[in-house]
């Protein structure tokens, strides 16, 4: 297992191993340093990056529990979905710091920039079909989207091209969710939405507040691992976003207060649902 700390070791570590992109430590180390660089200019975020080199979720929770311990927060980033996930909820067992992942705010864009295209196309959640490409690369994505009130949703995997090729899938669909970037081929007419570049940066600023302000009861808790959160995060981007936009600008002046708020009253409702 190895370590690289950048940037002084205070406030929040975006850390990241590379398993999500297959890249190695140096690039892993650049892409976490340009999170932080937009966080720092944007947020205000203190924050710094840590590239790791581990095998499994079991070495990412030690070299989690092993940052300094000036460390604030984290965020797990360029990291692999059940990998992240798992040393996520290994942390909320032993430690009050929290831990967000780039699926959770990643996943809270997406789910917005939904809310986003279905309100101006004047559909309802409940009426829309939706069809979500590769949707084990964000695991909670699919549940999010069913929270917020989607009621017909389709998860296509590139193995289900021979027995249900997408274009026919997505033929009757409101939207396609495309996370691997399967959708190049369907009509023009079919609404696509892709991540966004810095999506999983949108949310971010905001439930640090939120976590500051609504401080974790002790070790157990896990305020992220509930979809009301999720919810109300994406409902907050979507409320927030400009009518050029599918989603809010980083650069928004009321996008941390924004997302604080309705994650605040989230975590502060009773816990009724869980992901």
């Amino acid at each position: 297992m190895n370590t690289v700390v950048s940037d002084g070791g205070r406030g929040m570590a975006v850390v990241g191993d590379g398993s999500a992109a297959s890249l190695g430590p140096g690039e892993v180390l650049a892409a976490l340093a340009a999170d932080v660089r937009l966080l720092r200019a944007h947020g205000p975020v203190a924050a710094f990056p840590v590239a790791v080199t581990v095998r499994d979720a079991s070495q990412l929770s030690s070299a989690l529990r092993a940052l300094p311990s000036g460390t604030t927060a984290l965020f797990l980033a360029r990291t692999e979905a059940d990998r992240a996930r798992a040393a996520q909820a290994e942390m909320a067992l032993t430690s009050t710091t929290p831990v967000i992942t780039e699926q959770d705010t990643a996943g809270m864009a997406l789910a917005a920039a939904l809310l986003v295209t279905l309100r101006r196309a004047g559909m309802p959640p409940r009426s829309s079909r939706v069809v979500v490409t590769g949707a084990r690369t964000l695991p909670m994505l699919v549940p999010l989207l069913m929270a917020a009130g989607v009621a017909d949703i389709a998860s296509w995997h590139e193995t289900d091209t021979a027995a249900f090729p997408l274009d026919a899938l997505a033929g009757d669909a409101t939207a396609v969710i495309d996370l691997v970037g399967a959708a190049a081929g369907l009509p023009a007419e079919v609404p696509v939405l892709s991540p966004d570049p810095v999506g999983h940066l949108l949310a971010l600023p905001g439930m640090l507040r939120a976590l500051r302000e609504t401080p974790l009861a002790g070790p157990g808790t896990d305020p992220l691992y509930r979809l009301d959160v999720h919810r109300a995060c994406a409902g907050a981007l979507a409320a927030l976003t400009p009518v050029d936009r599918t989603l809010p600008d980083l650069t928004d002046p009321d996008l941390a207060d924004c997302v604080a708020r309705a994650a605040t009253e989230a975590l502060r409702a009773p816990f009724r649902e869980s992901r």
